[in-house]
Parts: structure tokens; C-alpha cells; sequence
């Protein structure tokens, strides 16, 4: 399990152009993967015992251009989809889109915003200033035990501070916060020429975010490159196509009112089917419908499904979609949320502590938006390379959890028997990344300390100590040689 971190870290070689940034991108990761608390760079510093020299060189790692995040989600997506564990429904690889908020108080943090707090729980505030961060996924290993491998992660609001136009300003061509999501999975599918299934919840549905899924076509098999599944919200209406007209003036564009959750009160409408609803098989009641759609003023298939845990309606851009397959992959939209929970609470992706004095200081008090102070123009340069610490810090921890992901699904038999740790019950025959976490981090640290470590923990070692140590106090390295 070892040699296949080793082996996926040496893929990542060719988009560094130095040997040295390349030996700190596989301690950043292995940091992530073996380090027991995460509180930014430091936690870096304290895994692998090093001071102050080294800690400059992680700031300035994260802030370099000799490498950049287009480039690393490429060689990302590349390695990923050559472990061929990518879950395909219809031909389709099947992605996973989201958002999340990350609270930060930083007065001179980058792309801070006010933002609300839409969780039901009462003991958080009602607002708060954070990072909103898009998130996508793509779903590995199998239908039956799926697991949500991220792709990309990127900040979404605060675009004022790195010189972009105010969130939603444009009016001809609105970027909002469905549309990035979008956007994020179309990049992988057109980067990897896939074709591919993107899974929202209920925020998403809006004429900008489907009008945008179906903007890019693949000419050689007239299909679009990205098609949707959608949750609709309760107050959906669709409706019919319009009769034939023989009377004088316009011919109707639309026909008959269909209210979406009125059709759950008409059983003759539905069907039985048994299809498999959050990993266990249940006979449901389904109809489907394609019924026009005014925001976009075209057709679309509705999935109408009434379950044990409630009834739900879903969109799906395709109208040739299998429905039973629709309700399948939205029963794994859920595997989001927990990647999600990983990231934030294992590996401690978010846990960046990033700042530029070139920002203009903020109050700590949740305020309008609109108040957002704009960054000086000879300063954007300085505050855009905080800004893509960010991501590249998130993103250099998500690919940790990815790997962890893989070995989950590669060597589960070997976690096991490796795995002497108390579990009251196994949620599943998978190890999760927790478990997985906890077999390969003693890995490393072991491999670290023996005495003819692997290629990449020897350049570590040369990197940290040997190098280092020796040019501080010479006479120590002297007896060393002895």
C-alpha cells in the first residue's frame, strides 16, 4: 500500500519543474495523511520535526508559480480516472456537486464574506464570514458501496478582491454560485473528453445553471458533454405540450398546468418498480413526465418517486435518462456530504491560515456584502497569490483523501488485517478513509524511521535532516561521518 502512494506521488513529478518543489508537494501530502491535528503550515513543521527554514519554504510552496492548480486538477483527473474505478451509469461517469461554508476570521483574508447560516441546529450564529467553497466528486468503486473521490474545490464568493466584477453585477451573463459548480464538472469533462452525469441538490435548479450544462457538445456523437440530475424545489411547476390551435392569433406556447407535487395525489399515475434507495432495495411508486419548462422553455424529464422516507421530484436534462437509474444516483448524492465531513474533519483541508497585509482590513462583524472593500490595483497580484493558497492548500489535502479513498477500494482486504483498532460495527464491508488513515500513517511513520527507507522517504530525509542539521552544526555532522 505503501509503494502505491509512492508510485501516485511520482506521477505528480512532471508538473514541477524542480526537484525540491516536487519533494515538499509529497511531504504536504503524506503531512495530511499522517499528521494527528492539522492547524495550517505549522502542522507540517511539527509532523516532520523541522524549524523555522523549512516552515518558509512550505509559505512559499504554496505561494509559487513555478506550478499551478489548472495543472495539478489535470494531472489529478489523469491519475484518477487511469485506476479505472470510476462509477459510469448510461456510458456517463457520474460527479457529484455541492457547496460548503468554512468560518474564518481573518480581517485580511481574501474572498471573506458575510454569509448564513442555513443549518437547523441553534447554537451557531444566524451569520457569519467565511470561505463558500464549490465542491465536486466523482463516484468510485461501485453502485452497491459508492464512495465520493473529490475533483476540485474552489472559493466562490469574494471575487471583488482578486479584481473580478461583484457576484452577480453582470446581468447579461450572471455568474452565480449553481453556474460555477457547473462549470467545475464541465472543465473535467471537457479536459478528459468524458461524458458525464452531474447530481445536484434542490439550491440548484435555475434556467443559467441548465442553459450552461448543455452549451458544450461533442460533435462527433451530437450529445452534450454534461447532463443533469436535479432535485426540483416543492413548488415546481412544469407544463404540457400545447394542443393544436386552429383559431386566430398566436399559437400557445404552453398547454395545461401540471403543479409536480399535486401529481402525487393521482396513484393511477404511478407504476411500481423496485430500484435500490440509500444502499437498500425497496419497491417504490414512480411516474415520469416530460413537460416543458418556462425558465428554460424546453422540455424536460421529471422523475416523480414516493418512497419510505417521502416523496421527491427530479429534473434530469437527458430526456432519454432511465428513471430508475435517476433515483439510484441520487440516493449517492449523499456521499458528497460525507467527503465533505472527511475533508473537514479528518484530513483538516480548511484549517489555512493565509493573509496578506496588502488587504484592505474588514470588520469581524458580519456585514452587507456590498461593503466589500476592493483591493488596490499595484496590490492584486500580492492578494491573488494568498488567494490560490487557499485552493492549493485544499486542494493538496483533497488529493490526500483521494488517495486514501482508492486504497479503500484497491486494498480493503489488506486494511483490515492491518487494522487492530476497536470498531463497535462496520457501517460496511469498505473501509472508510478514517480507517484507511489509520493503517497508513503508521505506515509512514514507519517507513520513515528504518533504516533503508523507500526512494521518496530517504529524499525526505536528506531534505529535513541531513542537509539541514548539518550545515547548522558542523562538528555534529563531523562525529556523524565518524
Amino acid at each position: 500500500m505503501f509503494k502505491y502512494i509512492c508510485d501516485a506521488l511520482k506521477f505528480f513529478r512532471s508538473i514541477f519543474s524542480r526537484n525540491s518543489s516536487w519533494i515538499l508537494f509529497c511531504m504536504v501530502i503524506l503531512g495530511f495523511i499522517g499528521t494527528t491535528e492539522m492547524g495550517g503550515v505549522t502542522s507540517f513543521c511539527r509532523y516532520w520535526g523541522v524549524g523555522e527554514t523549512l516552515y518558509m519554504a512550505f509559505l512559499n510552496f504554496f505561494k509559487a508559480s513555478s506550478w499551478s492548480i489548472p495543472t495539478l486538477l489535470a494531472q489529478w483527473g489523469t491519475y484518477v480516472l487511469l485506476q479505472d474505478v470510476t462509477v459510469f451509469s448510461m456510458g456517463r461517469a457520474v460527479i457529484l456537486g455541492d457547496h460548503t461554508h468554512v468560518a474564518k476570521d481573518g480581517r485580511r483574508m481574501p474572498g471573506v464574506v458575510s454569509m448564513r447560516q442555513q443549518s437547523e441546529t441553534q447554537s451557531k450564529p444566524s451569520y457569519f464570514r467565511g470561505h463558500c467553497w464549490g465542491v465536486t466528486g466523482l463516484v468510485v468503486g461501485s453502485m452497491a458501496a459508492p464512495y465520493c473521490l473529490p475533483l476540485a474545490l474552489g472559493i466562490q464568493l469574494g471575487m471583488i478582491h482578486i479584481g473580478q466584477k461583484q457576484d452577480n453585477e453582470s446581468k447579461k451573463n450572471p455568474d452565480t454560485m449553481g453556474t460555477k459548480v457547473v462549470l467545475m464538472a464541465l472543465e473535467f469533462a471537457v479536459r478528459h473528453h468524458m461524458f458525464c452525469i452531474l447530481v445536484l441538490d434542490a439550491f440548484f435548479p435555475s434556467a443559467a445553471v441548465f442553459n450552461l450544462a448543455a452549451s458544450v457538445w461533442c460533435i462527433e456523437t451530437q450529445q452534450p458533454m454534461l447532463t443533469l440530475i436535479v432535485r426540483a424545489k416543492k413548488n415546481c411547476v412544469a407544463y404540457q405540450e400545447p394542443k393544436e390551435y386552429k383559431g386566430v392569433g398566436r399559437r400557445p406556447k404552453y398547454g395545461e398546468k401540471v403543479t409536480l407535487m399535486e401529481s402525487f395525489d393521482h396513484p393511477h399515475l404511478f407504476s411500481k418498480v423496485t430500484c435500490q434507495i440509500y444502499g437498500k432495495k425497496e419497491t417504490i411508486d414512480m411516474a415520469v413526465f416530460d413537460l416543458l419548462w418556462k425558465p428554460t422553455g424546453g422540455m424536460i424529464r421529471f422523475v416523480l418517486a414516493r418512497t419510505s422516507l417521502g416523496s421527491i421530484v427530479l429534473m434530469c436534462s437527458d430526456l432519454k435518462q432511465d428513471p430508475v437509474a435517476a433515483i439510484e444516483l441520487y440516493c449517492i448524492r449523499v456521499r458528497i456530504e460525507i467527503m465533505i465531513d472527511m475533508l473537514k474533519n479528518l484530513i483538516g483541508v480548511f484549517s489555512y491560515r493565509f493573509w496578506s497585509k496588502k488587504m484592505p482590513i474588514h470588520s469581524r462583524k458580519p456585514k452587507t456584502n456590498k461593503l466589500l472593500k476592493p483591493v488596490p490595483k499595484d496590490c492584486l497580484d500580492t492578494v491573488k497569490r494568498c488567494w490560490d493558497s487557499y485552493e492549493r492548500f485544499v486542494m493538496l489535502g483533497s488529493i490526500s483523501l483521494g488517495l486514501l479513498t482508492l486504497i479503500a477500494i484497491k486494498y480493503k482486504d489488506v486494511i483490515w488485517e492491518q487494522y487492530d483498532g476497536y470498531l463497535r460495527t462496520r457501517s460496511r464491508e469498505c473501509p472508510s478513509e478514517r480507517t484507511v488513515r489509520y493503517v497508513i500513517a503508521r505506515l509512514i511513520l514507519k517507513n520513515f524511521l528504518i533504516s533503508a527507507p523507500a526512494g521518496i522517504m530517504r529524499e525526505i530525509w536528506n531534505r529535513c535532516f541531513e542537509i539541514k542539521k548539518f550545515k547548522r552544526n558542523p562538528i555534529r555532522a563531523s562525529e556523524v561521518k565518524k
